[in-house]
């Protein structure tokens, strides 16, 4: 658990100011997760990840706060994840991987720490892992047909497939019991190393995502072949990590 980052402490401020005025006492926590808990900044897009625990998350509860949701993606704050008290523990089983990232870094803002004692299953991280990691291949594969030849779409879809990839490389971790940083260029670096994936290709392709390597179309498709190939690697892998590999226990995070 840390603490909430400097640059976004005034906007903190007035989201609890929000959510205070919106559903009072039936307010139980919140907490800020995700890319700005991390001191990560995403551009161009909201990137600030609020969970917010109510006694009542029904829909015509959740209205109350509607007033707001224009103003709060104008300061980038994500619509507000609203769960009630106990989805977290009915849905470990199911979602594993985005409580276990969330737990890597966030900061609890008001109310109860709702993240302190999650306990995980390794054959829930595997089998989201291994579902999702399929999926996300099958989904990578079809956008290529769509944006070959477009070098700008193909890292726009690199550098947005890698973002949504850092679940699965928290629980790819997870699995060879390893602890799970919270900034995403070492998570990356963890990654490559534990599961003996190209080092130099992730970094090279985060840096074109950047802006700081500037590549043609022609190398543009051969980067983001080698990405998928080394995607693929990891998804093998971990359909092949046996129990000893990955400890087959539950693990207290």
């Amino acid at each position: 658990m840390g603490t909430v980052p400097e640059n976004i402490n005034a906007v903190t401020s007035e989201f609890m100011e929000n959510i205070r005025e919106a559903f009072g006492d039936t307010l139980r926590s919140v907490i800020l997760y995700g890319p700005a808990a991390r001191g990560e900044i995403i551009k161009k897009v909201p990137y600030i990840n609020f969970m917010v625990v109510l006694e009542d998350n029904t829909p015509s509860e959740l209205a109350r706060c509607s007033k707001y949701m224009k103003k709060w993606r104008k300061h980038l704050i994500v619509t507000p994840l609203f769960l009630d008290p106990g989805y977290i523990a009915r849905s470990l089983d199911t979602f594993p991987l985005e409580f276990l990232d969330m737990t890597s870094a966030y900061a609890v803002v008001s109310g109860d720490d709702v993240l302190e004692d999650i306990a995980f299953n390794d054959d829930d991280i595997r089998n989201q892992c291994e579902r999702e990691l399929k999926g996300k291949l099958l989904h990578l594969r079809a956008e290529y047909l769509n944006l070959r030849d477009n070098k700008k779409a193909l890292i726009d879809l690199v550098d947005r497939s890698l973002n949504t990839f850092r679940l699965l490389f928290t629980g790819a971790l997870f699995l060879k019991d390893v602890e799970v940083p919270s900034d995403t260029d070492k998570l990356l670096g963890l990654v490559t190393k534990e599961y003996e994936l190209d080092s130099s290709l992730l970094i090279k392709l985060r840096s074109v995502a950047r802006g700081d390597i500037k590549i043609d179309e022609s190398e543009a498709d051969t980067l983001f072949d080698l990405y998928v190939e080394e995607l693929d690697t990891l998804s093998h892998a971990i359909d092949t990590l046996t129990e000893e590999e990955s400890g087959d226990n539950v693990t207290d995070q």
